[in-house]
């Protein structure tokens, strides 16, 4: 028995409307023939000192796993919250 569509025929979606779908990121992502896999971003790296660099970086990956990610206020909450507190 296969999962209902989660898209529906004869439908226009915005870009907006995929993120307001109930549905988890993997699931919409698997209508069209794409996996969904959490991996660690490598951005460039600056020689300055940053103060609690480590602090922050520590708060972040132990609460990123409990954070619901098809959720984009969630996403942006969960990466600026701890920047806050600093």
């Amino acid at each position: 028995m296969s999962k209902p569509k989660i898209l529906q025929e004869n439908t226009n979606y915005s870009f907006r409307s995929y993120f307001e779908l109930p549905n988890d990121t993997d699931e919409v992502l698997a209508e069209f023939g794409y996996v969904f896999a959490r991996t660690r971003l490598q951005l460039p790296k600056t020689n300055r000192q940053l103060e609690r660099l480590t602090e922050l970086h520590q708060q972040i990956e132990e609460t990123i796993p409990y954070v619901t990610l098809s959720s984009e206020p969630a996403k942006r909450e969960i990466l600026i919250a701890p920047s806050l507190n600093l």
